[in-house]
């Protein structure tokens, strides 16, 4: 075992030093490809007698011809191999690339708290989490239940992705294990498969990589199922334009890196919705749709079970079908019955666990009404006196006007998407498409609402509640088929103002993502997520601690997953710590005090004196006397001690030999 290292030993900053591609082995590996293809090139058309002819025939159906889709297929897919490899390979463009500036770790801090769920899964200890909220351990005593210490059950998350997650570990140690049985030692993959274990070569925590590079795959299934969905409510040609603009729209991109299941999200809400327009086909068709309706149920039921705020969407569902078809209410009934059978046992589940159904995820929704969500989660007592209507009316008020305000925003910054409210009003010669607009709208209301009900608690980047980025792909299409239909009645006749339009769409669409692959190829930057992210300063703290003893921190969610430790989020007063220490409702297994930037980088007085961690100030300060006080030495860490480490007693000095 060895104290934290020098931060420069794990190269966090900077990236190693461009190497020319003149002496890069990559470069003479790639020119000795080509080298090899040309030559078996010429000796196919030597050995074959190629003639003139038939060197024209392949040209013409190269340009014209049936090749002409499988080459845009092929430079499609050599674009989204290419931006992969930059994201998750380091690859970078010789010469022009300095370093290696893709993926950086996991940045969100529920899709890290998932991720820890999700390796206990894997490990055989069911849907348990190493994270503790102080209002879990409220909400039990509430219902007369005693702590679990060492299984303890997370009642806050939907299930489905952190099940698929473990699924994809056990995969990813699955192919792990077969390499090395077969002795074999591929670089390609080993960024994504070895051993789950913190080491000092794991800059960027193997399972990271695992959960984004998943999400992404999500993603691109996700706007496959869109294309076939344009498909049929326009033509092929504006599903290919619509799904060009999703490809390039940063916004799916960023979900998708932080590791949140929003793009599981996206693919089962895109699979829902087509499976309603399949419904609503057969119905103006006069044939059943039963099939596509319990198709529909069973979508819309595992996207629930991925994020509880979706059930706000399946209402908007019900409603819809309620309206559209007819006998009434029979397909509503299949709809409700197939969510209860899906829902209901794992509401069951919570019951038997916390005994609410709902588990303490609901408490979520007091955010911006009583206090933040930090703050609600962190406290021992929740703020439930006193919360009325009316001062939800104001808190509901407020998100649905800073919403609308920001609409551009949360719709990717995707020129054609906020064009739909404008398409609603465009009577659409198809049916199935004038009908369908009305349902995504009715959709979107009920998800407005739903997110102005729970909040949003993060201000700025990726939002864990927003389910604006769901409706972006069907928005996207009906503004842009508006969008084509008004240029057309422009009668602008030449096909190069026609390109020259749809680039200047392209371009204003894609512009945070162009400004995102110019930051990527620019000057080397951190490989971590700093602040507060150091996967392996994190991990030191597990050769401090026991597996039974615990830490409390404030990203705890970050100490189970990097330490594998369980981990207190850090009450809201220091009265609250004493008694669960001197009472020993946590069976005197808090040894630790984890501080990072999370608590110390906010304003001197505004947030550390008098903001949510005043009770802690003064070790977030550095500037207590720890004598008397249970946890009472003290180790900084790195970086510059932006983070500090207290404990029942020096567990470090040992180590640092």
């Amino acid at each position: 075992m060895a104290a934290p290292p020098n931060p420069m030993a794990f190269d966090l900053f900077h990236a190693a030093s461009p190497v020319l591609a003149a002496t890069s082995w990559g470069f003479f590996i790639f020119f000795g490809i080509l080298i090899v293809l040309a030559g078996l090139a010429y000796w196919l058309m030597r050995s074959h007698r190629v003639s003139d002819v038939h060197v024209q025939g392949f040209i013409h159906r190269l340009e014209q011809g049936g090749l002409v889709s499988w080459v845009k297929l092929a430079i499609l897919l050599a674009a989204i191999a290419f931006m992969l490899g930059m994201w998750f390979f380091d690859v970078t463009i010789p010469i022009i690339s300095q370093s290696p500036n893709g993926f950086r770790g996991l940045s969100h801090e529920k899709a890290i708290e998932q991720a820890q769920i999700a390796r206990e899964i894997q490990r055989g200890n069911g849907f348990s989490t190493k994270m503790v909220r102080p209002a879990a351990l409220w909400q039990l005593e509430q219902h007369g239940r005693q702590f679990p210490i060492d299984r303890t059950p997370d009642t806050y998350h939907a299930p489905l992705s952190p099940f698929i997650n473990a699924w994809v570990f056990k995969a990813s140690d699955a192919v792990n294990d077969a390499l090395r049985k077969l002795s074999v030692n591929v670089q390609f993959f080993s960024r994504f498969v070895y051993d789950e274990t913190m080491t000092k070569k794991g800059i960027i925590f193997a399972y990271d990589r695992i959960i984004a590079f998943t999400q992404v795959i999500f993603f691109l299934l996700a706007v496959l199922v869109n294309y076939f969905t344009a498909k049929r409510l326009f033509d092929d040609r504006l599903a290919v334009l619509g799904m060009g603009l999703l490809l390039l729209c940063q916004a799916f991109w960023n979900f998708a890196i932080s590791g949140l299941p929003q793009m599981l999200m996206l693919l089962l809400f895109s699979g829902g919705m087509h499976t309603l327009l399949r419904a609503v086909e057969a119905k103006n068709e006069s044939r059943s749709p039963i099939k596509w309706i319990i198709a529909t149920g069973v979508l819309f039921s595992l996207l629930a079970l991925t994020h509880g705020l979706t059930i706000w969407i399946l209402a908007g569902v019900i409603l819809f079908v309620v309206i559209y078809f007819r006998p009434l209410g029979r397909e509503a009934g299949i709809l409700a019955a197939i969510f209860l059978v899906f829902y209901g046992p794992w509401m069951a589940r919570n019951y038997a666990v916390c005994g609410s159904p709902v588990g303490i995820g609901w408490y979520s929704g007091l955010e911006g009404v009583r206090a933040s969500e930090s703050e609600i989660m962190r406290s021992m007592e929740l703020p439930l006196a006193d919360v009325t209507p009316r001062i939800y009316r104001r808190k509901v008020q407020a998100a649905v006007l800073d919403q609308l305000g920001k609409i551009f925003e949360f719709l990717g910054k995707v020129l054609p998407a906020p064009v739909f409210f404008v398409a609603l009003l465009h009577p659409f010669r198809r049916k199935e498409t004038a009908d369908m607009r009305w349902a995504i709208a009715l959709l979107w209301i009920f998800a407005v609402v739903g997110m102005s009900v729970f909040g949003m608690p993060e201000k700025e980047g990726v939002r864990a509640n927003d389910l604006h980025v769901l409706f972006i792909p069907l928005m996207t299409f009906y503004g842009l088929a508006f969008i084509m239909v008004m240029w057309t009645r422009l009668e602008i006749h030449g096909e190069f103002f026609r390109r020259a339009f749809l680039v200047t769409i392209y371009l204003i669409s894609a512009l945070p993502f162009i400004d995102n692959f110019l930051d990527m190829i620019g000057p080397p930057k951190s490989r971590v997520q700093w602040p507060p992210y150091i996967p392996p300063y994190i991990a030191i703290l597990a050769e401090w601690t026991r597996s039974d003893e615990m830490i409390m921190s404030d990203m705890p969610w970050a100490v189970a997953w990097y330490a594998d430790r369980r981990s207190l989020w850090l009450p809201m007063t220091t009265k609250a710590y004493i008694q669960l220490n001197d009472y020993d409702q946590l069976k005197g297994q808090i040894v630790g005090l984890y501080l990072t930037p999370v608590s110390g980088n906010g304003a001197f007085i505004g947030d550390i004196v008098s903001g949510e961690y005043r009770e802690w100030a003064p070790f977030i300060t550095r500037n207590v006397n720890v004598r008397d006080f249970p946890l009472h030495a003290a180790k900084a860490l790195p970086m510059d001690g932006q983070c500090i480490y207290y404990s029942d007693r020096d567990r470090w000095t040992a180590h640092e030999d």
